[in-house]
């Protein structure tokens, strides 16, 4: 279902925490400080080095985007190394009704977005295919604004967020890093 207003930025603040054992701290200002009309993304943890989190926000006209100085202040102490943020024209937006319990995020500075070959088409699935695969509750895609290289991909799930790495059917995790893709869950570590 599209969200009621139309999505103008999607905004990512990729950080690296002091320690790993700060994370769940962290997480708790980001979940306790959140703004703005759209669903709160809870703070995401990289796979590749715990101490790496981002957070994701949907700007709508008229919101901010830029990180609250109240939540900025409140991270600081817990926070190595800030990223600058980043900003994505969002390419789909799509929620259901009901929000997710997991999220994993992809980003990528490398890949072009214009032109190209035309899209693959793929099969239709069986109805066997159907009840293999997990719902998704969630689907952001953005392309970087100011550049055509690049792109970040959101997926909300309805599965325990302490299980999200350890599914064999989910996205080839162990190769992030060597593909130059970042990619962060949200989990009890």
């Amino acid at each position: 279902m599209p969200t009621s207003a139309a999505i103008q930025l999607l905004v990512l603040d990729e950080f690296r925490l002091r320690t790993a054992d700060l994370r769940d701290t962290a997480a708790g200002i980001i979940g306790g400080s959140t703004r703005g009309i759209e669903l709160a993304i809870p703070l995401l943890t990289s796979i590749d080095d715990r101490r790496d989190v981002a957070t994701l926000r949907a700007v709508h006209a008229g919101e901010p985007t830029e990180i609250g100085a109240a939540q900025r202040a409140a991270l600081e102490p817990l926070v190595s190394s800030w990223a600058a943020p980043k900003h994505y024209v969002p390419r789909i937006t799509e929620r259901s009704q009901s929000p997710p319990s997991s999220f994993r995020l992809a980003v990528t500075e490398s890949g072009i977005n214009t032109g190209g070959p035309p899209p693959v088409m793929l099969r239709e699935g069986t109805a066997e295919d159907a009840t293999k695969r997990k719902p998704v509750g969630l689907v952001w895609i953005g392309a970087p604004v100011g550049t055509h290289a690049g792109l970040l991909v959101l997926l909300g799930g309805y599965d325990d967020p302490r299980g999200v790495g350890r599914d064999p059917s989910g996205w080839p995790l162990p190769l992030s890093h060597d593909l130059g893709v970042r990619i962060y869950e949200n989990t009890a570590a």
